[in-house]
């Protein structure tokens, strides 16, 4: 029972990872701009990896699941970033087999819960299909983990198992156009506010919601819809919701980033060269706001000194 719930710090190599992939992504724009994209979905996809074994399947019982995902993700090259979240994918599977056994309950998040094995294919499918697949099954991810973070930070009525089965079936629909990005966002939030006799006020995370609509919004008028998923949704959810699950006491710094990221999309229209700065100063003020979480407390332990300190206090 032990090795089952004891946690270590999964998440810390993905996120190292993820920004290695994010810098040869940002060099790749003077070297090979080719390439940005894919190197960028990369780290993306790292720091989703990172999460939701952090999130949901940490145990130590896992570990050797965890390193074989890790490594394969390392290797940017057909199938082994697919075949990484085929390990994943049966991470998951155990995990939630662990859970039955155990006799533990927890909410039933289908959008999470989809999200491993339709990235399994989504990569597998990549040569032929391209990123369509990826983005979908990464907003699975995104909109799935952030509808908690927003239920707790804005005192929403949380929104699990059948009753996200509208999202479930509303976001492939990007699939069809990417025309459709601003459809998917705006229905996820009147799905996610729907119910509400009153919403909470965090700045953080309204910023987040704002950075979300204003750029989704934009797109339809402006365009580059990659850009605006990845710069005003993709972004601003992995690090407010990262923030808020392990670095919880530095949340209310989120809105400075949100902002900062949804101006690069924005600036990318006015003056291309210095919009990248609005991705990396938001980036750098994330990793600071999360310190405490990449030490080696925390690859031991799962969780900051700071939580440590607390807890055994």
């Amino acid at each position: 029972m032990k090795n089952v719930i004891e946690p270590w710090g999964v998440n810390v190599p993905f996120l190292i990872l993820a920004f290695i992939y994010f810098t040869i992504g940002g060099v790749s724009l003077s070297l090979d701009p080719s390439v940005h994209g894919y190197f960028m979905l990369l780290g993306a996809y790292s720091l989703y990896a990172g999460m939701i074994l952090r999130l949901f399947f940490p145990a130590k019982k896992y570990l050797i699941l965890h390193i074989l995902t890790l490594v394969l993700l390392s290797i940017p090259l057909y199938p082994f970033v697919s075949v990484s979240f085929f390990f994943l994918t049966i991470v998951e599977i155990w995990g939630l087999k662990d859970v039955k056994y155990y006799g533990s309950k927890f909410p039933i998040n289908i959008l999470v819960l989809s999200s491993p094995p339709l990235s399994f294919i989504s990569w597998l499918l990549f040569p032929i299909l391209g990123y369509k697949l990826l983005l979908i099954s990464l907003l699975l991810y995104l909109l799935g983990v952030n509808e908690g973070i927003f239920s707790a930070t804005l005192g929403l009525k949380p929104k699990f198992g059948i009753r996200q089965i509208p999202m479930l079936l509303i976001i492939p629909l990007l699939y069809l156009s990417y025309s459709l990005f601003p459809v998917v966002i705006i229905a996820y939030f009147v799905w996610l506010f729907y119910g509400a006799k009153k919403v909470r006020k965090n700045l953080s995370a309204l910023s987040v919601v704002s950075s979300s609509v204003s750029t989704s919004i934009g797109s339809y008028f402006l365009g580059d819809v990659v850009h605006a998923f990845a710069l005003g949704t993709m972004a601003p959810f992995f690090y407010s919701c990262i923030t808020y699950s392990t670095s919880r006491y530095n949340y209310d710094e989120i809105y400075v980033i949100s902002i900062l990221l949804s101006l690069s999309y924005f600036l990318r229209f006015v003056y291309f060269h210095i919009s990248g700065i609005f991705f990396v100063a938001p980036s750098l003020l994330f990793l600071y706001l999360i310190k405490d979480n990449l030490t080696l407390t925390t690859l031991k332990y799962g969780m900051s000194k700071k939580y440590l300190i607390k807890k055994l206090n």
